[in-house]
């Protein structure tokens, strides 16, 4: 590129800065594209429209940018991560709560799925991502607290050395924690699941059953 030219996209690179600052998004948006045409081989202007048509709620166009980033520079760590967060934002996991799912959903079903495993309640109420956060946000302590109390709770009778066998308070007060946060977990996975199979129920009603069972 001449300098010349470097020249002028420095200064609108300041210019789409200022912009932002003053919360100009219009602007900034404009001064970004003639950014892109000045200099279509950079990775990081490309990233730098993707953030302002991000921040203008236009995710579609954003990811396009990010996409051109990763494309010039493969290695570019910064573009690669607003590509996957665009992309998640883009993505619909699970029925959004103002929307009712195609099929009946009975709450007492979906409690008991919940109380066999922790986030099948939800997979039941069609909400994907929810489900999967909450069988994984109740499983890993789970997990640890058995692990835990394991080797803190449960120790050898006949220890040559019983002080040495025995678990710490510390150790003690973490396994706790732990199975508290998995009973936490679970819980509100249980309570989740009903109401939410229940919220997805009233929907589904006519509008005189709904004043009804209200």
């Amino acid at each position: 590129m001449p300098l010349s030219d470097e020249h002028a996209l420095e200064q609108l690179l300041r210019q789409i800065t200022a912009a932002r600052v003053r919360g100009d998004w219009a602007t900034a948006r404009q001064l970004a594209e003639e950014a892109t045409q000045k200099a279509p081989q950079r990775a990081d202007v490309h990233e730098l429209l993707g953030d302002i048509l991000r921040q203008l709620g236009d995710k579609e166009g954003a990811l396009s940018c990010y996409q051109r980033a990763r494309d010039l520079e493969p290695q570019r760590r910064s573009a690669e991560e607003k590509f996957a967060a665009t992309l998640l934002e883009l993505r619909t996991f699970e029925v959004p709560d103002e929307e009712t799912p195609a099929l009946p959903k009975n709450p007492m079903l979906a409690l008991a799925l919940s109380a066999v495993l922790p986030g099948v309640g939800q997979i039941y109420n069609e909400q994907w991502l929810k489900g999967i956060l909450f069988c994984l946000g109740t499983l890993l302590p789970l997990g640890s607290f058995l692990q835990l109390y394991g080797k803190t709770v449960t120790h050898p009778l006949n220890a040559p050395i019983p002080s040495a066998s025995e678990p710490s308070l510390g150790q003690l007060l973490l396994t706790a924690l732990v199975g508290l946060i998995a009973l936490a977990m679970w819980t509100w996975s249980l309570w989740d699941a009903y109401q939410t199979a229940r919220r997805f129920q009233r929907r589904s009603l006519p509008p005189q059953e709904g004043l009804t069972s209200s």
